[in-house]
């Protein structure tokens, strides 16, 4: 039988002994590597797992809480010894792991970055659910990213409380753009710039999330040729971040429009290594399924050059 147990000082060694075959040993940290990884990332609320198998140390896990957009737990490590691989239990113990970040779920994810050749990793990541976002780390170009999606009735939010509705009056849009853009001047803190948005808003294709009858977020459409929609602008409020809401958002824009006979959609933002924030939304974009087009140095200003991205709908 498979279980899972914390380390301390007593067991720590009979997991730190531990090892994967020769060639495999390039596809993750030592797990004196795993050990260490979870002191430094400590502030991330790492936590590193033993995986035991009738009680007797068989593998080696660790998670770690990723804040930054599209923020999730990262299954940053997980191994089982070259001398019990080939039994089940490397699937069985990612199913446990899974279950108890499911019962925490701070976030509605848990993601692992795997590399392309290693088949056997992919092959029970992908039993136990996991499927590949299409995103493709430029640090890591060899590796895929798979995502694990929670289900069921455990989310924080209360998925029975949250609506995504399209909205039809201009007045409406309008006071829902105002509200949430106002509450996000790290992202919209140039006055005109906001104001324009809201204005343009009323005439666009509009969509909000609701948390029961309060609106938390909304994203307008915009034409930008005959075959091709921009996302013009979206916002989610601070409260309501790291929750999957601009994910859903997205989700419901981009099918309303394919439905609409869009073939592209595209985003512009603030071009990757420039500020945290925008850091940040591009990751949301790419993990989202967004390709790198061009960037424009000065499209709008020399210190915020413009990175268009492109999705194929």
């Amino acid at each position: 039988m498979v279980s899972l147990i914390e380390l301390n000082e007593e067991n720590w060694m009979d997991f730190a002994r531990l090892s994967v075959d020769e060639n495999q040993k390039h596809y993750l940290a030592s797990n004196i590597g795993i050990l260490a990884r979870g002191y430094v990332y400590r502030n991330s609320h790492a936590n590193v797992i033993g995986i035991v198998a009738d009680g007797i140390p068989v593998g080696l896990a660790m998670v770690r809480d990723m804040d930054d957009e599209p923020a999730c737990y990262e299954l940053q490590q997980f191994m089982i010894d070259k001398n019990y691989q080939g039994k089940g239990y490397g699937l069985e113990a990612l199913k446990l792991i899974l279950d108890s970040l499911k019962m925490e779920q701070k976030y509605d994810c848990v993601e692992v970055c795997v590399k392309m050749e290693d088949a056997q990793a992919i092959h029970v990541y992908r039993k136990a659910g996991f499927v590949d976002t299409g995103y493709i780390d430029d640090d890591v170009p060899d590796s895929y990213n798979l995502v694990y999606r929670f289900e069921g009735d455990n989310d924080k939010l209360g998925d029975a409380g949250i609506r995504i509705i399209n909205v039809e009056e201009p007045t409406e849009k309008q006071m829902i753009s105002r509200t949430i853009l106002e509450a996000l001047p790290d992202w919209f803190g140039i006055s005109e710039a906001r104001e324009q948005y809201i204005k343009e808003s009323a005439d666009q294709p509009f969509f909000a999330a609701y948390d029961l009858e309060k609106p938390i977020g909304f994203l307008c459409l915009k034409e930008t040729g005959k075959e091709t929609v921009e996302l013009c602008v979206m916002g989610v409020l601070k409260d309501y971040h790291r929750k999957g809401i601009g994910r859903k958002l997205f989700e419901h824009a981009r099918e309303k429009a394919k439905q609409a006979g869009y073939s592209f959609i595209q985003v512009k933002t603030v071009q990757m290594g420039r500020y945290a924030e925008y850091d940040a939304t591009n990751r949301f974009y790419q993990s989202l399924g967004f390709k790198e087009f061009e960037v424009f140095p000065t499209l709008w200003d020399e210190w915020n050059p413009c990175q268009i991205y492109v999705m194929t709908l």
